[in-house]
């Protein structure tokens, strides 16, 4: 119990995912004759995101007559070329020139088929892709990972302090809160004689000792690659938040060149149960400053990632009596790359008047998994769909993306 416990500790400071055993270390990547595909960022912006009031019906005569306490004002609505019924909430002005120049896209009235409005239910059922109640408990990311077969140490890296359950499954996925922590043991003044011993610690084959060995060889691979070398290009600049900070360093593995496939990475506070107005506002303008610096300083590396963002669900139409909404279904999407057929908001929209609700909330008229289907096959060579998204099989595409 000693042994196994100790190994537990050294996964956990170690900042990698040991839920099920780890394929073990690879160098495959850059001897792959696989055709280059896009790397995949995932955002999850936790909490519920009022989509109403970030991606603006302002055109929609109802949105005004029901939302009168909460609406973004008619006149501070951004534009959208080419657009009549939707605009941008003010503080999304960063990512409005990336929706002219037609690499953002959005997608209105998606969601999932979840019948609830539970923040843990929704998000667990978002993230394992999965509503048939068939207990699939690995996640759609993870799933798609084990289809394609692994890649690098860093195929999958789920960033923060806790790796997403879109991420968890059989294939390896590493979890990376800073690059100095995840380092912790091979830059301490004891390095090699601690690395000497948790290497004979974990030398059974076991599946824990697995699982060590990647850490081992993963943290070797990140402090010869050193990715915090490269600083943000063309004058970047990222929030010094959390979020700032992890989308940062996705960039910068992608520039070290590490192999990374997928990432995901969160953002919290979404959940504007009263005051939504001042507390949106300022949440939105980190989440646009964050995208559009990973924007600027990827460059022309930017044709060869896709960045996604979601939510696990819209909020209600009416307000509550507290200046806020409550839980509600039907949301919006972001989706912004050099495959992205971008410039245009996706979205067969059902309307915000009383007879158009569904229970008093956006009708899902999108199921966000045609988004998702149609991103894996053209920007990731995916033909394993029916093993990614078990049980749904919806072949309709919206034009999202280029082949």
């Amino acid at each position: 119990m000693a042994r196994n416990e100790s190994r537990r500790r050294f996964l956990k400071l170690a900042g990698i995912t040991a839920g099920l055993p780890l394929l073990g270390s690879r160098r495959l990547f850059a001897q792959s004759t696989t055709p280059v595909r896009d790397v995949l960022v995932v955002v999850f912006q936790r909490g519920g995101m009022d989509g109403l009031n970030v991606v603006v019906p302002a055109g929609d005569a109802a949105y005004y007559d029901r939302r009168r306490t909460v609406a973004v004002a008619e006149a501070d609505v951004l534009p959208l070329t080419g657009q009549a019924r939707f605009g941008l909430h003010p503080a999304l002005a960063p990512l409005q020139p990336l929706y002219a120049a037609g690499e953002l896209a959005l997608v209105h009235a998606a969601g999932g088929p979840t019948g609830s409005r539970s923040h843990f239910t929704c998000q667990d059922l978002l993230e394992r892709a999965v509503f048939d109640g068939s207990g699939l408990v690995s996640g759609w990311l993870n799933r798609h990972l084990a289809a394609r077969g692994a890649a690098s140490d860093f195929q999958g890296v789920g960033m923060g302090t806790s790796v997403a359950r879109s991420l968890s499954g059989p294939a390896p996925v590493l979890g990376i809160d800073t690059f100095d922590g995840f380092a912790l043991h091979t830059r301490s003044p004891r390095a090699d004689a601690l690395e000497a011993t948790l290497q004979q610690l974990h030398a059974s084959g076991s599946s824990l000792d697995t699982v060590a060995q990647t850490a081992f060889s993963a943290m070797a691979e990140l402090e010869q690659a050193d990715p915090a070398q490269y600083a943000p290009a063309d004058g970047a600049v990222y929030p010094a938040t959390p979020f700032g900070r992890q989308l940062q360093q996705i960039a910068q593995l992608i520039k070290a060149g590490v192999g990374l496939e997928v990432a995901t990475v969160d953002i919290g506070g979404w959940d504007h149960h009263d005051d939504e107005l001042n507390r949106l506002a300022p949440l939105l303008a980190e989440f646009a400053a964050a995208v559009a610096a990973f924007r600027t300083d990827l460059g022309a590396a930017m044709e060869r990632v896709c960045l996604v963002s979601m939510s696990e669900f819209g909020r209600r139409v009416v307000p509550n009596a507290s200046g806020g909404t409550d839980h509600g279904k039907g949301n919006c999407l972001f989706v912004l790359g050099g495959g992205v057929a971008g410039g245009q908001v996706v979205a067969d929209w059902p309307g915000l008047g009383e007879a158009d609700l569904d229970d008093g909330d956006l009708a899902i008229t999108t199921d966000y998994r045609v988004v998702l289907r149609e991103l894996l096959r053209k920007r990731r060579g995916e033909a394993a769909l029916d093993q990614v998204f078990p049980g749904y099989g919806d072949p309709r595409e919206l034009g999202l993306f280029r082949g």
